[in-house]
């Protein structure tokens, strides 16, 4: 008996060692039984079941080269965590790996990264690893500034998390606007900071945001002129002439508010507003500035 137990595993294991088949699919997805009869066929066995929709979510994975079969790992990840809700890698590898760039950082399936990883924390509130990466995902592909800032503010509250966590969160919340979450949160970190750097740092990103908000009122006076008058102002001291903003405004950090070649607001204090750049952004930014007279040192760079 035990010979013939042997020689079925042999062969159940030579059947299975060919390379797997693809799928049969929809165009929506690949074809897959309803959780719910799977839930009641499969009751006593439903770790086991999550097993092999996690071995086939990595199959998938394996085969992969088009945007769409990428997205397919999304379908048999979510099935295998739908019967094991608390199969916590499943989660993080399928956020993971069903984004797919097509080219010059033009991602997609990124909506079902962040409904995988948003499922997971539903189970696992307190992850790390989950909070930071939905941050990533809210901040880079969906530009969901303030929700990337809420979920990297809870990630900060917990021991021993980078402060630049926290920084970001800060940035962030100016760069979607929310001012006032931006400055409870900076004044909250300057008033609980252990050493007088990290007090320095954030009395000086409360400025710093100060200076954003007026940044971006200087902003809407500059689009609500360009709109009225068919071209734009040529400087700030214009917009306060011709009644688009109510008074000179005054920089917190002491600069000198100014228009760039691009139509922007700058000050003086500082060569970056409060938010994200790359290498490219960054180039432009200074070769503008430079062509205008506007020389700025490298630690404003650093910070």
């Amino acid at each position: 008996m035990r010979i013939v137990v042997l020689c079925l595993a042999v062969c159940s294991i030579a059947l299975m060692a060919d390379k797997p088949a693809k799928p049969l699919r929809t165009k929506d997805g690949p074809i897959l039984p309803r959780r719910e009869m799977l839930e009641v066929l499969g009751a006593a066995q439903k770790p086991l079941l999550a097993d092999f929709y996690w071995l086939q979510a990595i199959q998938q994975m394996g085969r992969a080269n088009t945007d769409t079969e990428y997205r397919d790992v999304f379908f048999y990840a979510d099935l295998a965590t739908d019967l094991d809700p608390k199969f916590r890698y499943v989660y993080e590898w399928g956020g993971v790996a069903t984004p797919f760039n097509l080219g010059r950082e033009q991602w997609v399936n990124t909506d079902l990264s962040s409904r995988l990883l948003s499922k997971g924390l539903s189970v696992f509130p307190d992850d790390r690893r989950f909070l930071f990466q939905l941050a990533y995902n809210k901040m880079t592909y969906d530009r969901d500034y303030k929700g990337a800032a809420e979920l990297l503010t809870a990630l900060s509250k917990f021991p021993d998390t980078p402060p630049y966590v926290a920084h970001l969160a800060t940035r962030l919340y100016a760069q979607a606007g929310s001012f006032d979450s931006g400055l409870r949160m900076a004044e909250m970190l300057r008033d609980s900071a252990e050493d007088e750097e990290s007090r320095a740092f954030y009395e000086y990103r409360i400025k710093e945001i100060l200076r954003e908000r007026v940044l971006t009122e200087i902003d809407h006076a500059i689009e609500s002129f360009a709109k009225d008058r068919g071209q734009r102002p040529r400087t700030v001291p214009e917009l306060v002439r011709t009644g688009y903003l109510k008074a000179p405004p005054e920089d917190p950090l002491e600069g000198q508010f100014f228009i760039d070649r691009r139509g922007r607001a700058r000050s003086t204090s500082g060569l970056y507003r409060l938010e994200m750049y790359d290498d490219t952004k960054k180039k432009e930014l200074k070769e503008d500035l430079a062509a205008g007279g506007i020389v700025f040192g490298e630690s404003e760079d650093a910070r």
